[in-house]
This record gives C-alpha cells, structure tokens and sequence, in this order.
C-alpha cells in the first residue's frame, strides 16, 4: 500500500545544507527533522500531529492503538513507536490502570512552552543577526508578507508561523537547535488551539517589520527584537511575566 510520505522516505536527503536553494522550512524538510529512523513511524507520527492540529484528537481523549492503526491503514508497531514520542514532545500522556489520553491543556503548559521558545529564539537570533539576515531578506521577506496576509489565527497562519520561525532559527546553523525548537513550537501550537482564552487581546505581530529589524549586526539588539515579538501582545501567558514592558500594558 501506498501512504503518504513513504516514497519521499525511500531517499532522505540533508536539511538545507545540501539543498540551499530555498531558506524557508517545508513540510517535506519537517518529516526528515524527525529522529525516528523507521520512516513508516515518521509518517504516522505526522499524520498525528496533523489530527492534533485539526481538532480529530482533542485533549481529553482516550486513544485506542489498534483503532488507531487501522485508521492509519498501518500496524500497531509504528502507532505504538510514535506514541512514544508524542508522549515525549507533551501531546498526551498515559494514566495508569486507564490508558493513553490527549493531553489536557493547562495554562501552565502554555506559559512554560512561551519561555522554551524565548530561550532558543533569543541564543538563534544572536547567531543569525545581520548578513545572515541580509542574504536570505528577499526570500523572508515575501513569506513574511504571506503571514500578515492570512487570517488571524487561522490554522494556515499558524502553520506560517512555525515554518517563518523555524526558518530564522535554522540560518544559526546548529541542526539540533533547529530540530528542538521545531518540536516546542509545534506542540507549543496544539497547546494554544486549545486554550482559545490564550488569544484575547494578542496584538497583530508585523512579520515584514520583523525582518527589517533583524538586519541589525548588533546581537544584544537582535536578541530584544524576538524577545519583544515572542511576548507581543495581551496574552494571558503574560500575567505569569516578571519583565517589565513586554506583557502589553
């Protein structure tokens, strides 16, 4: 049988430092960010995130593996293999004597998914400042563009988002930051889906303005400037905030 993926799975290919010719993350360079070396666990693991992302699986849910597999038209084998690392990246969790569930969301879960991607945007921003910034600005800046066009928190913006940042982090050049900060901002999404409360009153964020600002060679400046757009905004993470002037009031 045929599945999604598998045929691109057959031959994997190096994220961007073989294949230069486009600096902004695909879908395709996500599936090959995955650590699991059985492609099949690949393809069923971003089938999961995909219903995550889509609400088919909300939190709370009860999962049945075999229900599961059969869904996905595969085995056992590779569900149980990408539960494991969903467990892992936060998406559910396993309640003893009862089984494997959807994640509950909590207000904490979010807040402390804001700070991870603080941390690793502001150590990438520090590395990519300037030339970096400055070769790759055309390209950045026509997806930037696309994301300030999309409708507000839809799932296509959301989406934009997660590879226009991923993206910024990738040109620090350290794969493994890229593939961690991947992993957070995701999971970090599927959080926010699900606390809608999260969105009252977040601010519009200027992806176009934010790379006109970026050009800067001064790391110190470059590292406030995503800090500043990280924390953009009234979001009700921000009451859990101790730095001044970046909780929008």
């Amino acid at each position: 049988m045929s599945r999604p993926g598998m045929a691109k799975a057959d031959k994997p290919t190096a994220i961007k430092k073989n294949h230069p010719k486009s600096v902004i993350i695909t879908d395709e360079d996500i599936y090959y960010f995955q650590n699991n070396k059985n492609s099949l666990t690949k393809t069923v693991y971003e089938q999961l995130i995909l219903m995550f992302m889509t609400n088919k699986l909300i939190p709370g849910q009860m999962l049945n593996r075999r229900q599961l597999a059969d869904d996905l038209g595969v085995s056992v084998g590779p569900v149980l293999e990408a539960l494991v690392q969903l467990e892992v990246d936060g998406y559910i969790e396993s309640i003893p004597r009862k089984g494997t569930i959807v994640r509950p969301i909590r207000e904490q879960d979010v807040y402390e998914r804001f700070v991870v991607r603080e941390c690793i945007e502001c150590g990438a921003a520090r590395l990519y400042a300037g030339l970096p910034i400055r070769q790759n600005k055309d390209e950045l800046l026509v997806f930037a563009k696309k994301i300030d066009t999309d409708e507000l928190h839809s799932i296509s913006q959301m989406k934009d988002d997660i590879l226009f940042h991923t993206s910024l982090v990738n040109l620090a050049g350290i794969p493994s930051l890229t593939r961690e900060y991947l992993r957070v901002m995701r999971v970090g999404t599927f959080y926010i889906i699900n606390r809608e409360s999260f969105f009252k009153g977040v601010k519009y964020q200027n992806h176009v303005d934010l790379i006109k600002r970026l050009t800067t060679d001064d790391p110190d400046e470059a590292e406030k400037i995503i800090r500043e757009h990280v924390w953009s905004g009234k979001l009700e993470a921000s009451k859990y905030r101790s730095f001044p002037g970046l909780t929008g009031e």
